[in-house]
């Protein structure tokens, strides 16, 4: 029976962390409004938008050049879909400004005379699809752990001839299997799971900004750099992440890990951070916490076998994904000429939050795992306080975003509360209007021909009524003629009961005074209405 260990770990950003998923946020599905990419879920859009605005929708999706038309339609209507984000997303200074600028306006036009568009593809982080949150996967979290794992084994010898055509083989002589016994790879008995968002902090905050390439050499300083958008987990965040590794055999252990990844990737950081020419561009508060730390606590940790520095994700570079000794990165040359194989890349990648990527810079994918124990656990905690200088303004400010946008998510849900309420009541008006009608036609239709043409009279009076609200008719006009006619007719008429004539009397005595100016005693006299009431 195997013998199973496991240790739950914390895990901390030290950089910016991006671990590509195959998604990117979709043109028509955010605005970008405040510093801020606001998500759109499509079922919410879709209940946001009234018919003649799908329509519209479609007809440009239809359009031979959709997209900048497309990101216009978003664009204008952002103060009224921001709030009905699903997620927010902070987005660096000088991209939501490229958004303001660019955003629905040709560029430039292609060979073919079409207009060129800024798509704004901007790559997303891994992220659980439930509520949005970035996580770790447990593979690349134990790719990057094997890695350093073999250049342990390896000790910087260059590989045979054999295994330089089939790296394969290198790994099954370092591991001790042979070909097609993928059995016997002692990594088959580590398990990481993947990382998930600490639930006693809040959800670990992400920002698009861009990844920069910066040349090494001076003389090619001057040549365009590239720039692309991404969305990172933000850095120095303590125990943003947790899991757990687990070990079924004892051909690994924990201890072992703690070495064989602390003596690999910790030069390169110290690298990183030390480099005559990157150095000084980088964030100067952020290289100096991080120098202190491995200084320090960190390295303190490191001799105690209590956790491990790892480097995660795109944009790590070469040398953190290939093995001292036996690293050969393919170097593209200049148009028409074959490429070359050399220990170092010509280029780094670095998280910028500026479009000129001067200063400020920060490399990607350094995270540390931290599984200390009982003895051990106010060195962590060191680690964490110190962190928090830079990591809880970044936090704080993150929550003091989502809350605004609570505040005017909650306003805006309690205006379309009211305002289905109100559209609510006024149908069960209108129904009850119309139920009121119907029984009225009924009622009329029941009725003798003199006691219906009162009834017309009374509805005639009630409907010129609304319409003159605390104004009134002049002697001689509508409803005055039409009494004088009505009462005449009633007093004159053969056929007109006792009880038919009251109630033109009491209709009129009700109504004219309301609706007719200077109706007075004696006008009301010369409509006989005692006549009426005692025939």
């Amino acid at each position: 029976m195997n013998h199973v260990a496991s240790r739950r770990i914390g895990i901390t950003t030290l950089s910016p962390v991006h671990v590509g998923c195959d998604e990117v946020f979709e043109p028509t599905g955010f605005v970008i409004a405040d510093g801020l990419l606001h998500l759109l879920d499509p079922a919410v859009l879709a209940g946001a938008l009234d018919a003649r605005e799908k329509a519209q929708l479609i007809k440009l999706s239809d359009e031979r050049d959709p997209i900048g038309p497309i990101q216009q339609f978003f664009k204008s209507r952002r103060e009224r879909l921001a709030p009905l984000a699903s997620q927010c997303i902070d987005v660096a200074g000088d991209i939501a400004r490229e958004y303001e600028d660019k955003a629905g306006q040709s560029q430039a036009r292609g060979g073919d005379g079409r207009p060129v568009y800024n798509l704004f593809p901007m790559a997303r982080t891994a992220f659980n699809p439930l509520d949005g949150a970035p996580y770790l996967p447990g593979s690349s979290l134990k790719g990057s752990i094997r890695t350093a794992w073999l250049s342990r084994l390896n000790r910087g010898q260059p590989p045979h001839e054999d295994e330089k055509r089939n790296p394969g083989k290198l790994q099954q002589r370092l591991l001790g299997y042979a070909p097609g016994k993928f059995e016997n790879d002692p990594f088959r008995h580590l398990h990481l799971a993947d990382a998930h968002a600490n639930p006693e902090r809040s959800q670990p905050p992400t920002r698009i900004g861009y990844a920069v390439s910066k040349k090494k050499r001076e003389s090619e300083r001057g040549s365009p750099e590239l720039k692309v958008y991404l969305e990172t987990v933000r850095e120095t965040l303590a125990d943003a992440f947790l899991g757990e590794v687990r070990f079924t055999s004892g051909a690994l252990d924990w201890g072992r890990l703690c070495d064989a990844c602390n003596a690999f990737y910790r030069p390169q950081l110290e690298a990183e951070l030390d480099h005559p020419q990157f150095g000084p561009l980088l964030a100067t508060d952020w290289r100096q916490l991080l120098s202190g730390m491995l200084g320090n606590e960190l390295n303190e940790l490191m001799e105690l076998r209590q956790g491990f520095l790892l480097r995660v994700g795109r944009h790590s570079g070469a040398e953190s994904v290939t093995l001292d000794g036996v690293r050969s990165i393919k170097i593209l040359g200049a148009q028409g000429q074959p490429p070359s194989y050399r220990a170092q890349t010509t280029e780094k990648r670095f998280a910028s939050v500026t479009r000129a990527a001067q200063s400020g810079l920060m490399p990607f994918g350094w995270i540390w795992i931290d599984g200390s124990d009982d003895a051990h656990r106010h060195i962590a905690i060191a680690v964490a306080e110190k962190l928090a200088l830079l990591g809880q303004p970044i936090r704080a400010a993150h929550a003091e975003r989502q809350a605004a946008i609570e505040v005017r998510r909650d306003a805006q849900a309690a205006a379309s509360a009211a305002a289905a309420l109100r559209q609510a009541e006024a149908a069960a008006a209108e129904q009850a209007a119309a139920l009121a009608e119907t029984q009225r036609q009924a009622d009329l239709a029941e009725m003798t021909p003199n006691r219906r043409r009162t009834e017309e009279f009374r509805a005639f009076c009630e409907s010129r009524a609304s319409q003159l609200g605390k104004n009134q008719e002049a002697l001689n006009g509508q409803i005055h003629n039409r009494a004088r006619q009505l009462a005449a007719d009633a007093l004159q008429g053969a056929d007109w009961t006792r009880q038919e004539k009251a109630a033109v009397a009491d209709l009129l005595a009700e109504f004219l005074p309301r609706l007719v100016s200077r109706m007075d005693k004696d006008q009301l006299k010369k409509l006989k209405l005692a006549a009426l009431r005692n025939p």
